[in-house]
């Protein structure tokens, strides 16, 4: 069964199961509270059926294929019938160091007269090579690496969709390109990891610090660990890939390591920057490109070593893995902009759900959904999409998802950054089919936290410990029917559900979180809007340390007014609707962050670690 392409529309823009967790009416530890299936393998219903639901209409990458004479035709197929595409063409621009942009320059359109699914473009190169656009010295070299834009104006939605790539050609010849990244990843103070993916199968290698770190085999995808690296310097490499008589070498990059006892750094902290409302680059393909792209920038400005981006990367919530592995690679293109010169940490977001959908006949709004099985799960893919740490918890459960690369923790510097996943193995009806409810820890990986915490408060070496997650565990507008407060879990406000084991979790979270001594901030996204709240023992007296909680989910997700019904109103020190993104400044024992909004300016300029007095 195919729900109407409308229908998912509304799903992915309404569905927010999950993003926020509170204080105010807390419990007592809830191991011990009922929780149903929660934790369990979940059971698919069989008196429903299952239905699709994606936000699909280029069905697949395009193809580019050489056809002689310097033109290559771009084709692609569209779920639905679609009028004539058009498609952006040029290049990267040579002398980019940091900040790495496609600046196109051709365009072409379609030649069909009707809306058809089966799509072909002429692209000329030839167009390119004229003194006063060959930049790229596409000419001298006889080719060189084009980038496009295709515009797709889908008429069952009544909008535009946009997919960007870029191909290799010498000659009349395609040849191999590095399609995705390079990314630099985990820099530490003499290692780090270099990853990308080529649209054939090559042979790679990184040159930096003057050595040369080759892939052990053929491959599209690669990840290759640079080791001994020179602590605190400017570390310079290049990616050079091959084939048989074919040769590339792609431009250099730098990124910088950290010294060994870092003890002033700065960081970017970011979220939700799934697809917002107003068209064009706000509408990428799952992501909000121009928000995106334009808060990385401002990062790399800012000095940041490194970024984190707190969930909701894309829209998700779709069916197909084919839609979100085409979202994930879209946000993965703003990523590209500052990606090969500074680390992106990226943390799971509900919106990076890949699901199983039935629809129970209208009795609940959206059906009933579960995180997909095996290499499809939602966790699975989001492994192979991004590099991050893998040394999260083992799942307790034989079957469950991994928790590798979306629960993990960086130690830089000073100070422990701790990523949580509180979206994990998603399940709607999770008390009735197993799996797990939005916001809520299971077992092992609270187990998980508890140890990374109290290594975190042991470690004389560790002065600052930072918490990472999606939903946040205080809401303040926009998520307070769920995440992990569900509204203190009242029974009456949950459907008749008993969901008091939900806020107990978070509470127990919170009070191992502060317990370290060293806790400075918990930060977080899914409200898509920017407050600081302050956490301290007058909220709950096992809070023995105070703690900000920092939401920043204004990456260019549509914005959520503030709540002040919740009962922790009076702990809010700031709050604003603008779109936003933090900068994070560790000196020694100070911790002072500024909030900037779209245009630039200040919107919150605090010294975290000056708690004021409860």
């Amino acid at each position: 069964m195919t729900m109407p392409r409308y229908f998912w529309v509304v799903v992915r823009s309404l569905i927010f199961v999950g993003g926020v967790l509170a204080i105010g009416a807390s419990v007592a530890t809830g191991a011990g509270l009922p929780r149903g299936k929660v934790g369990q393998m979940p059971v698919h219903p069989t008196e429903y059926k299952s239905v699709e639901n994606t936000d699909l209409t280029m069905m697949g990458a395009p193809t580019v294929t050489m056809t002689g004479e310097g033109k290559a035709t771009v084709s692609f197929t569209t779920d639905v019938p679609t009028p004539a595409a058009h498609l952006y063409f040029g290049v990267y621009q040579p002398d980019e160091k940091t900040v790495v942009t496609p600046r196109f320059r051709k365009e072409a359109v379609e030649d069909i007269k009707a809306p058809a699914t089966e799509h072909s473009l002429v692209l000329d190169a030839n167009e390119m090579f004229a003194p006063k656009y060959d930049v790229a010295r596409l000419k001298e070299n006889n080719g060189g690496i084009i980038v496009y834009r295709l515009e797709v104006y889908d008429p069952e939605r009544a909008r535009s969709v946009f997919y960007d790539n870029r191909f290799a050609f010498r000659g009349d010849k395609r040849v191999p390109a590095i399609v995705e990244g390079p990314f630099v990843d985990m820099v530490a103070s003499t290692s780090a990891v270099i990853s990308f993916d080529t649209d054939m199968p090559v042979t790679a290698e990184v040159l930096a610090d003057g050595k040369t770190y080759a892939a052990d085999r053929p491959a599209t995808h690669f990840e290759i660990d640079l080791e001994d690296l020179t602590p605190n310097s400017e570390i310079a490499y290049s990616v050079r890939i091959s084939v048989d008589e074919f040769k590339f070498a792609d431009r250099p990059y730098t990124f910088r390591t950290p010294p060994k006892d870092a003890k002033r750094f700065r960081f970017a902290v970011m979220g939700d920057s799934r697809e917002g409302v107003g068209g064009g680059e706000r509408n990428f393909n799952g992501s909000n490109y121009r928000t995106l792209t334009r808060f990385f920038s401002e990062a790399v400005e800012e000095g940041a070593a490194f970024v984190v981006h707190s969930g909701d990367l894309i829209n998700g919530y779709t069916t197909s893995n084919l839609d979100f592995d085409m979202q994930l690679a879209s946000f993965k293109d703003a990523e590209e902009t500052i990606g090969a010169s500074m680390p992106i940490y990226e943390v799971m977001g509900n919106h990076e759900a890949v699901i199983d959908l039935y629809w129970d006949n209208g009795k609940s709004k959206y059906g009933i959904q579960f995180d997909k099985a095996g290499e499809d799960s939602s966790e699975s893919v989001f492994a192979r999409h991004f590099v991050n740490p893998t040394n999260g918890p083992e799942p307790a459960v034989d079957g469950a998802p991994p928790y590798s690369e979306n629960v993990y923790y960086v130690d830089y510097g000073n100070s422990r950054l701790v990523m949580m996943n509180n979206n994990y193995w998603y399940t709607s009806h999770a008390e009735t089919y197993g799996g797990n409810l939005e916001g809520y820890v299971l077992d092992d990986q609270m187990a998980w936290l508890k140890k990374v915490f109290d290594e975190a408060a042991r470690d004389e070496s560790i002065d600052h410990v930072f918490l990472f997650a999606q939903e946040a565990m205080f809401p303040n507008g926009g998520h307070v029917e769920d995440g992990m407060w569900y509204q203190g879990g009242d029974p009456a406000k949950n459907g008749g559900i008993d969901r008091h084991y939900v806020v107990a979790r978070r509470d127990e979270i919170w009070e191992a979180f502060v317990a370290t001594g060293k806790a400075v901030c918990g930060n977080f996204g899914d409200e898509h809007n920017f407050n600081r709240t302050l956490i301290d023992s007058t909220v709950d007296k096992r809070f023995t340390h105070p703690a900000w909680q920092i939401t920043s989910g204004g990456a260019g997700a549509p914005y959520y007014n503030r709540d002040k019904s919740v009962p922790w109103a009076d702990k809010v020190h700031s709050f604003t609707t603008q779109m936003n993104y933090t900068i994070i400044d560790v000196d020694g024992e100070k911790v002072r962050l500024r909030a900037y909004g779209f245009g630039g300016e200040i919107i919150d300029d605090v010294v975290l670690t000056d708690f004021p007095k409860e």
